[in-house]
């Protein structure tokens, strides 16, 4: 640890020793009412223009009471994450570092306000068309790669780490950040997950403040992800479309648990490699062959086919990675490939808490004419327009599917 690090160290656990208790809870019950609210936001006035002698409390300390008032009746907020851990809080989170990038986009989703985050990890700064209002915070750098002084350096009060992505990494972050500031609280959670979204969601709502929103978000959600569930729920298991899904590493697929085999089945695919035990297997093509997908699933936009997304609006790679799949030894006898049934996805909106609308581009490339009428193009412009807050059309920028 730096000699920097040590006196940071130092000093915040001295602040640390603070008993924690609901500002300006006059009588110490543990339930700011709302005569102690307005008690305290008159003394307040009183010493600040009046001229009056009594202990007045901070302005942060009202802003964090009034918070607490509002959106959480008065009372320590407890919460469970994602590992199932749970905390306890008597203020807002005003100053979070996340090392999730995930995160970011189902906050953002949520209405959080930038100027809460102190701290982002660096595949955030690395996408200024996605994340223009991120580009001045800090740079904490990855769970696999963090920079411990600079994240210390911002003195946040909650740290966002993957529940269940590299927890090992995870828990090493913890260990050292707690060490050097007690006070920090960590929160798990995955933001990619279908099986847990809606609860992080709503968790997130809850710490953040951000109820209403939250609601709001998940009708979104939850009319797109019901409008494919209520078709492909009446599918049999012995009827759904057989999938090869391929990641962006040739020839590895998806395994039993993992996330894109959870996305196949529910827009309504049967994974061909679904039981094989090890979540992403690097399979045989001779494999393939035999298992004759009728529909095949490539995954683009890191590892060998870095293109697509936001910041590139030329589709010749996806072109290019279809034919190569096409031509590959023997594989036009594969059901798919004759019937012009291999499409290419970004993982931008399959891997992450965009996955939805993913999941509808999938569902309508399994059954045609089952989804006629869905428009996932159009599930991810309002998903843009009202819950990013961005200013981009699809119509005019980035390439995500190929074909659609």
């Amino acid at each position: 640890m730096t000699r920097r690090l040590l006196l940071l160290a130092c000093s915040l656990c001295l602040l640390a020793g603070m008993v924690a208790a609901v500002p300006c809870d006059g009588d110490g019950d543990g339930t700011l009412t709302a005569p102690e609210l307005a008690t305290a936001i008159l003394d307040s006035l009183d010493a600040r223009y009046m001229g009056g002698t009594v202990a007045a409390p901070s302005l942060t300390d009202l802003q964090d009471a009034a918070f607490v008032y509002e959106h959480w009746d008065g009372r320590a907020l407890t919460i469970t994450d994602t590992s199932g851990r749970t905390t306890t809080l008597t203020r807002p989170l005003n100053r979070i570092a996340l090392f999730n990038s995930d995160a970011i986009r189902m906050m953002r989703s949520i209405g959080l306000e930038p100027d809460r985050v102190v701290g982002v990890a660096k595949y955030v700064l690395e996408d200024p068309v996605f994340y223009p209002e991120y580009q001045e915070k800090a740079n904490l750098g990855s769970v696999w790669s963090p920079d411990y002084e600079q994240t210390a350096s911002v003195r946040p009060d909650a740290v966002f780490l993957y529940a269940s992505v590299s927890e090992t990494s995870c828990a090493d972050i913890e260990k050292t950040l707690r060490a050097i500031d007690p006070a920090i609280h960590f929160f798990r959670i995955d933001s990619f997950r279908p099986a847990v979204y809606a609860d992080e969601v709503r968790t997130l709502g809850l710490l953040l403040g951000k109820e209403e929103e939250a609601r709001e978000f998940l009708a979104f959600h939850e009319d797109v992800t019901g409008t494919v569930a209520d078709v492909v729920d009446t599918i049999p298991d012995e009827d759904r479309v057989p999938v090869y899904l391929e990641t962006w590493n040739a020839y590895k697929s998806a395994g039993m648990g993992s996330g894109y085999d959870e996305k196949v089945w529910l827009a309504g695919g049967r994974n061909i490699f679904g039981e094989n035990p090890v979540e992403y297997p690097v399979v045989d093509p001779e494999a393939v062959i035999s298992r004759n997908p009728a529909v095949i699933i490539k995954i683009v936009g890191a590892g060998e086919t870095t293109f697509g997304g936001y910041d590139d609006d030329d589709l010749a790679s996806f072109e290019s990675v279809l034919r190569s799949i096409e031509n590959r030894p023997v594989w036009d006898r594969i059901k798919a490939v004759r019937d012009g049934r291999v499409h290419l996805i970004h993982s931008k909106i399959i891997g992450g808490p965009d996955y939805f609308i993913g999941t509808a581009y999938l569902a309508k490339w399994f059954y045609p004419d089952l989804f006629a009428d869905l428009d996932p193009r159009a599930i991810h412009q309002r998903y843009l327009d009202e819950f990013q807050r961005l200013d981009y059309d699809l119509d005019d920028h980035g390439t995500f599917v190929y074909p659609a």
